[in-house]
């Protein structure tokens, strides 16, 4: 007889079988065959379990992976002091399609950034995004206002579609607000707008497009484990190879590291890079993790930056680059 077991429970054990003929038929089991889940009920045949609900026939994964990987048009010169943003050098043209699984993809996003400038008292911050005016009155100082904008407006950017994210950057007279969204979506940060009242004279652009700082640019990737992932709250494992390369010259050290996107800071430690007179090719490999829906890498996401502070200029060569990013999941995981 068949048995309707919506809305039951059953603390029992799921075999996934080949040939159920092989199965003895002992009360309190079942198993799954050919699309149907069936109860051993101790009679024969087995009784067949209607309205079941959703049977996962699909394989359940451990790994997945996007990688990314081009080779620049042009050299990339950076002077003394400064930094390049790995991520910048891809889009998603650039994407793999051997280095990326089909299912838990990872996307690039761009960022582009108002900077709070002079203000007093009275006057009024206004960032337009997409025709909407976002305001903020100024208060204390740059940062303060650029941290207060954010905490107003921060729920109603990120309901948008495609939610966009934004971030407080600074201390005291520096105050930026970092506006972030997924690279389909850069037109809408391309087109955002800031003014102010008074003494206000915000700017916009973007902190990390070397060649064209008026436009945004791919920069960074956000876990996306917040978006109606069957992975939420799972532990992340995320494995990250990057690769370069660099023009010979002297002897000089740089320094490469993983950064949070949502205030700069490094995870963990730079990695020393070293110039010399004989290899171009430089590879790294990077070991993180992803917590929970909190974590900053959902939250915010990450980037690497490639750093000269060696007191001369360093050439990013006209060679390929390339990031692969492997996330392996605390327990196997079926999309």
């Amino acid at each position: 007889m068949a048995r309707d077991i919506k809305n039951t429970a059953y603390n029992v054990r799921l075999d996934l079988v080949n040939d159920p003929s092989t199965i003895k038929n002992e009360e309190g089991a079942m198993y799954f065959y050919n699309g149907k889940v069936y109860y051993l009920d101790g009679t024969n045949p087995a009784s067949e379990l209607l309205d079941s609900g959703s049977v996962v026939t699909t394989d359940a994964v451990n790994i997945a992976s996007s990688q990314w990987g081009t080779t620049p048009a042009a050299p990339v010169t950076l002077a003394d002091g400064e930094g390049a943003n790995g991520f910048t050098f891809f889009t998603e043209s650039d994407k793999d399609p051997d280095g990326t699984t089909s299912y838990d993809e990872y996307f690039l996003h761009n960022s582009f950034t108002v900077t709070v400038i002079g203000g007093a008292g009275g006057d009024v911050l206004t960032v337009n995004i997409n025709g909407v005016d976002y305001t903020e009155p100024f208060d204390t100082d740059q940062f303060t206002t650029a941290n207060n904008w954010v905490n107003t407006h921060f729920a109603a950017l990120r309901a948008l579609t495609p939610r966009i994210t934004p971030h407080a950057l600074g201390s005291g007279a520096d105050g930026r607000i970092r506006i972030c969204s997924v690279f389909s979506n850069a037109a809408v940060l391309d087109g955002i707008t800031a003014s102010g009242t008074g003494t206000l004279a915000p700017t916009v652009g973007s902190e990390f497009n070397l060649a064209n700082p008026a436009v945004s640019i791919s920069d960074h990737i956000m876990i996306p484990m917040d978006l109606d992932k069957p992975y939420e709250n799972v532990r992340l494992h995320h494995t990250i190879r990057v690769n370069f390369n660099i023009d010979t010259g002297s002897t000089q050290n740089y320094e490469l590291s993983l950064k949070r996107m949502e205030n700069d800071t490094t995870v963990g430690s730079g990695i020393k890079v070293t110039r010399d007179q004989d290899l171009t090719g430089n590879q790294y490999v990077f070991e993180t993790y992803t917590t929970n829906v909190n974590d900053p890498f959902v939250t915010g996401g990450f980037y690497f930056n490639f750093m000269n502070d060696s007191g001369a200029a360093v050439t990013i060569s006209a060679l390929p680059v390339g990031i692969l990013i492997q996330t392996v999941y605390q327990k196997p995981i079926t999309f």
